[in-house]
C-alpha cells in the first residue's frame, strides 16, 4: 500500500472517531433539551392553572366590589338626602330661634318694667315693715322695762324679807353655838384635867405612803366608814420602827388620799411605809 493510501486510512479513522464523539455529545444535549422542554411544559401547565384560579378569584372580588359599590352609592344617596333634610331643618330652626329671640327681648323688656314697679313697691313695703317693727320694738321694750322693774321690786322685797328671816335665824344659831361652845370648852377642860389627849378624838385610820417629796407626802387610807379630815396626824413607821409624823393638810375623798406635811422625821420616810392615826402623838 502506498503512503498516500495509508494517510487516507489514518484520516478516515480520525474522522470516524471525531464523528462518533460529536454524535454522542449531540445526542446527550438533545436528551437534556427534551427534559427541559417537558419540565417547562409542566411549569407552564401549573402556571396556567394558577392563572385560571387567580382570574376566577379576581372575578369574584370584582363582583363583590361591584355589589359593595352599588350599596355604597345607595347609602351615599340616602346620606345626601338626609343632609339636605338636615339643612332644611337647620334653616327652619334658625328662623324659629330668631323669632323666639325677638319674643324673649320683648318679654325681657316687659319683665324689666314689672321688676322696676315691683322693686319700688317692695321698697315701700319694707320701709313700712321696718317702721312697724321699730314701733313694736319700742312698745315691747317699754313693756319689758316695766315688767322688769316690777319683778325686780318684788324680788327685792322678797330678798329683804328672806334676809331678815336669815338674820334672825343666824342670831338664834349664833347664840346656840356660843352656848354649845362654852359647854364643850368646859367639857374639854374637865377631860384634860382627867388625862384626856386630843389625839384620842381622832378615828382609827390606817394606810400606806404612796409618794414622798421633800417635807410633803401622800397617804392612801384603807377603806373605812370613818371620814378623813385636815388636821389629823398620822404616825409613819415600817418594820424597823417609828419614822415620823405627818399632818393632813388636804383630802381627796374619792381616792381616799390624804395630802400631808411631815412635821417630825426620825428616819428616812419612803414609799410603802405604813401610817396610822392611833400611833400619832406617842
Amino acid at each position: 500500500m502506498s503512503p498516500i493510501g495509508r494517510v487516507f486510512i489514518v484520516l478516515n479513522l480520525i474522522l470516524a472517531g471525531t464523528f462518533v464523539g460529536f454524535s454522542g455529545t449531540h445526542l446527550q444535549k438533545q436528551f437534556s433539551w427534551k427534559k427541559q422542554a417537558e419540565k417547562a411544559q409542566v411549569d407552564l401547565d401549573t402556571a396556567r392553572k394558577d392563572m385560571s384560579s387567580e382570574i376566577e378569584r379576581l372575578r369574584s372580588d370584582l363582583s363583590t366590589m361591584t355589589t359593595a359599590k352599588s350599596t355604597l352609592e345607595t347609602e351615599l344617596s340616602q346620606t345626601r338626602n338626609e343632609r339636605d333634610n338636615s339643612k332644611d331643618e337647620v334653616k327652619r330652626l334658625e328662623t324659629t330661634n330668631a323669632s323666639q329671640d325677638a319674643d324673649l327681648k320683648k318679654l325681657a323688656s316687659e319683665i324689666g318694667g314689672i321688676k322696676s314697679n315691683a322693686d319700688a313697691a317692695f321698697t315701700q313695703a319694707r320701709e313700712a315693715y321696718q317702721a312697724s317693727l321699730a314701733a313694736g320694738k319700742d312698745k315691747d321694750e317699754a313693756v319689758r322695762t316695766k315688767d322688769t322693774a316690777v319683778a325686780e321690786n318684788r324680788d327685792l322685797k322678797n330678798q329683804v324679807t328672806a334676809l331678815n328671816e336669815t338674820v334672825s335665824q343666824k342670831d338664834l344659831q349664833l347664840a346656840d353655838a356660843s352656848a354649845e361652845k362654852s359647854r364643850l370648852n368646859l367639857l374639854v377642860d374637865v377631860a384634860k384635867a382627867k388625862g384626856f389627849l386630843e389625839g384620842m378624838a381622832v378615828p382609827a385610820l390606817a394606810g400606806t405612803v404612796s409618794s414622798v417629796t421633800g417635807n410633803l407626802c401622800t397617804i392612801l387610807v384603807d377603806k373605812t366608814d370613818e371620814e378623813i379630815k385636815p388636821g389629823y396626824s398620822f404616825a409613819i413607821y415600817d418594820s424597823t420602827g417609828y419614822k415620823g409624823e405627818a399632818k393632813v393638810t388636804s383630802v381627796d375623798s374619792e381616792r381616799r388620799a390624804a395630802f400631808c406635811r411631815l412635821e417630825i422625821k426620825s428616819g428616812e420616810i419612803k414609799t410603802g411605809d405604813k401610817a396610822s392615826t392611833h400611833l400619832a402623838g406617842y
